[in-house]
């Protein structure tokens, strides 16, 4: 699958120009082809979400939480969102995003021992706006922390091992 972002109008016809061979090579012989449009949403980037998830590994496999157990990645992911959002709520530059974000979080009782779940507040649902300022938060926090990262910074920079 093939996916093209347009910006702008002028855009349209280079996407349709690169497209037309494929689709009357596929259709030539009887074949289908699928196209879909969907105006997109401002949402983080897979770049971002890659990023901030390789950071959140560098956490769960160097920081161990208050009674210095380690954590999985999955767990750290819940704890360092909720941080974040209570760290940032009242910024001015992110109260529009968070408010679309919404209050969602809530403690649930498990299906099958007498723990609690926590649910809602999940990253699919960040903004652009909040997805960089998650991966510039992670950075802050892991300073703290002497994370060293596995990734590099900006493009270019090598990996600090």
């Amino acid at each position: 699958m093939r996916t093209f972002t347009i910006t702008d109008p002028g855009q349209y016809k280079a996407v349709v120009r690169a497209l037309l061979p494929s689709v009357i090579d596929e259709t030539q012989d009887g074949g289908k082809v699928e196209l879909s449009i969907k105006r997109r949403r401002d949402t983080k980037t897979r770049l971002q979400e890659e990023k901030y998830h390789a950071m959140i590994g560098d956490i769960a496999r160097q920081v161990s939480i208050y009674d210095g157990r380690m954590l999985p990645a999955g767990s750290w992911k819940r704890l360092l969102v909720n941080a974040f959002k209570h760290d940032t709520k009242d910024d001015a530059d992110l109260l529009e995003d968070w408010h679309k974000f919404g209050d969602n979080l809530e403690l649930i009782p498990a299906l099958n021992n007498p723990g609690f779940v926590a649910v809602g507040e999940q990253t699919r649902r960040f903004s652009l706006k909040l997805g960089s300022a998650f991966i510039e938060w992670l950075y802050a926090f892991g300073a703290e922390k002497d994370v060293r990262w596995s990734t590099p910074k900006a493009w270019g920079d090598r990996p600090q091992h």
